[in-house]
């Protein structure tokens, strides 16, 4: 693992180099610079920021450092965070020049943390207007709301990767496996801000305890060979889970993870995922045998309807999963079963939307879902008379729901073992 984040960073060194043409009184060397690999935005006192930056060390990274600076003796720490208040953003970075020994680079910055306290009090616009401005700052940085102490998150120890910059980043690239969160970028989120009616969303980000370590020490403390008192610190996880809302720019609530993926059918940005279909209605409840499938696409599309002054809008959904766990005896080979099976497989997927708009378009009014975009798109002119009126439209809009899913494959059998007695 020390190998590979060597090539990283020297990797990043070229790169850095490519900033800073030879031969040049004002040449810095890549040595010089400190390198930011996530920022995070928090409330500080009398309505300022606080800014956190997470700068990598390149000797202990090339060096072979110890475990992330959490162990003793004479290890050296992977990276190193540092923090400052102000008024603004950039006042805040000009004010961790003060003791930051290197010039600070943010070209490879790869977070944006904005915490759930800041974005409740203050317009996020107003945060992304200097992204928007800064051209150290690229559009591919993830944007995520935290829910835990922002510096909890950035300090947070880790094994296999060295900072947790990089452990944050590798769970992102995962996303695909459950589509229980949106990977926005920042580029997306000034976007959106823009988009006529729409409301801005992104991931939510959090710790938690290692349940796995809890269950350990529990264990040992009842086999008596563990010193577990209740009282020790347990280890604890980076989580990604769940949306963060807004309206008028500001944080309103949250998306479970069940009603985020009702959010990204409707935006037709699920990539992937298990979804649960019952064996048959009678066990809709989902406390019995059901069966596991796999999402392999899905693309959605919206349609506006303008009638006079009558307007809705239909949601069409196309899914294709494939089964890939079986708990019930089931014939899954017949085409009068997959028939069953899809419709099962529709149902589900329209549970999740539901309970997204419920939550968003009932509870919080905030159209994340860029139904306002889309009559925007649809007529332009028509537009300039439904949008100073649109929150009390959308809030009573129609929404209507076609979702047609497709199974395409169901495995190596057709029947699961059945066990004789």
């Amino acid at each position: 693992m020390v190998g590979v984040l060597k090539k990283a960073v020297l990797l990043l060194f070229a790169t850095a180099l490519l900033f800073f043409p030879t031969g040049c009184w004002d040449q810095m060397d890549p040595e010089e610079l400190g390198i930011i690999l996530t920022i995070a935005l928090d409330q500080a006192p009398d309505g300022r920021v606080r800014l956190l930056a997470q700068i990598i060390n390149p000797k202990a990274l090339v060096g072979g450092g110890q475990g992330g600076g959490m162990g003793g003796g004479a290890s050296i720490s992977f990276f190193r965070n540092i923090s400052s208040e102000g008024n603004t953003i950039l006042e805040c970075i000009r004010l961790l020049s003060l003791h930051a020994p290197s010039k600070l680079f943010f070209s490879h910055n790869q977070l944006v943390l904005i915490s759930e306290e800041l974005a409740r009090n203050r317009d996020i616009e107003e945060l992304m207007d200097f992204f928007d401005r800064n051209q150290q700052f690229r559009r591919n940085n993830w944007v995520l709301i935290t829910r835990s102490d922002p510096s909890s998150i950035m300090g947070s120890p880790g094994v296999t990767q060295a900072t947790p910059s990089q452990r944050i980043v590798s769970i992102i690239r995962h996303q695909d496996l459950n589509s229980f969160y949106p990977d926005i970028r920042l580029g997306e989120f000034i976007k959106n801000l823009e988009d006529e009616g729409g409301d801005v969303f992104a991931a939510g980000i959090q710790i938690e305890p290692n349940e796995a370590e809890v269950r350990e020490r529990l264990a040992g403390e009842v086999a008596g060979n563990g010193n577990y008192d209740g009282r020790e610190i347990i280890g604890t996880l980076i989580k990604l889970g769940g949306t963060a809302v807004f309206k008028d720019s500001r944080l309103v609530g949250w998306l479970n993870e069940r009603e985020s993926r009702g959010l990204l059918w409707i935006r037709g940005k699920v990539k992937g995922g298990e979804i649960t279909v019952p064996c048959s209605p009678e066990e809709a409840d989902g406390q019995n045998k059901s069966f596991s499938l796999e999402i392999s696409r899905s693309d959605a599309r919206l349609q506006p309807e303008i009638s006079g002054e009558d307007l809705n809008v239909t949601v069409k959904i196309n899914v294709t999963a494939t089964v890939h766990e079986i708990e019930c005896m089931e014939e899954v080979g017949s085409p009068a079963f997959l028939r069953s099976l899809e419709k099962g497989l529709a149902s589900a997927v329209q549970v999740e939307v539901e309970a997204a708009l419920a939550k968003a378009q009932q509870e919080y009014q905030s159209d994340v879902f860029g139904f306002g975009e889309a009559f925007y798109r649809k007529n332009p002119v028509m537009w300039g008379d439904l949008k100073p009126n649109w929150p009390e439209i959308y809030r009573n809009l129609p929404v209507y729901l076609e979702v047609d899913a497709r199974v395409t494959r169901t495995g190596l059998i057709t029947k699961p073992v059945e066990v004789s007695r």
